[in-house]
Order: structure tokens, then C-alpha cells, then sequence
């Protein structure tokens, strides 16, 4: 029995220990909306229908306590990179921007935040 709570506190501090030190924190609060739009038709025009593009817009806010420089934003949107770049934000700034539109081959695509990047101080 001694074994076995000597085996749980090593357990419980090498959890706290990865939690405290090694474990990457979140530095970044993204707020965003998938929005799309369609490009009007002619009836003249020779396509068949109608383009449709989606881009991301929303705020960005630095929730760590440094200054985070070259930010950039990548989301993929019907597999095609949709990004924004940012110049930089200092701890606690929150900044709106809007990503770049991306042209969908499909009716309903795939989409998710890819990554953030940033060059730290």
C-alpha cells in the first residue's frame, strides 16, 4: 500500500510538472466567422452559375504576456489556404481582421483554423 501512494504523488507531481513547465499555452483567442459569398450573374455572361467565395473575419486577441510580432493566421478552406497577416500585438490587444477569399469547387466544403503562427519579442 505504501508503494502504490508513493506510486500516485509521483503520478500526480510529474502530471503538475508537464502541466507547469513543458505544456505549450495557449498565447492566442480567436473569434471568427466562416462567411460566403456568391458573385453575381449576367444573363449574358457565358458561365453556368455563379462563383462562390468564403473567407474567415473576426478578432484576434494576445491573451499571453508578451509582445507577438508577424502574426499570421492560416485557414483551410475547401483544402486552399485562406490567411491574414498581422503586424503585431501586445499583451492584451485585440485587433479584427478578415482573412483572404478563397474560390470553392464544392457546394458544401471543409473548414477549420489550419494554425497561428508568430515571431515572439
Amino acid at each position: 500500500m505504501k508503494k502504490f501512494t508513493i506510486f500516485l504523488l509521483l503520478l500526480i507531481a510529474g502530471y503538475f510538472a508537464y502541466d507547469t513547465f513543458l505544456k505549450e499555452k495557449e498565447v492566442v483567442s480567436i473569434v471568427a466567422n466562416y462567411v460566403k459569398n456568391r458573385e453575381s450573374v449576367d444573363i449574358d455572361a457565358p458561365a453556368l452559375q455563379a462563383k462562390e467565395f468564403a473567407h474567415y473575419e473576426g478578432t484576434i486577441k494576445n491573451i499571453s504576456d508578451e509582445i507577438l510580432n508577424n502574426i499570421v493566421v492560416t485557414y483551410l478552406i475547401d483544402a486552399a489556404p485562406s490567411t491574414v497577416n498581422l503586424g503585431s500585438l501586445k499583451p492584451g490587444e485585440e485587433i479584427k481582421f478578415s482573412t483572404d477569399p478563397v474560390m470553392l469547387r464544392n457546394m458544401d466544403p471543409s473548414h477549420y483554423l489550419k494554425d497561428v503562427t508568430y515571431d515572439g519579442k
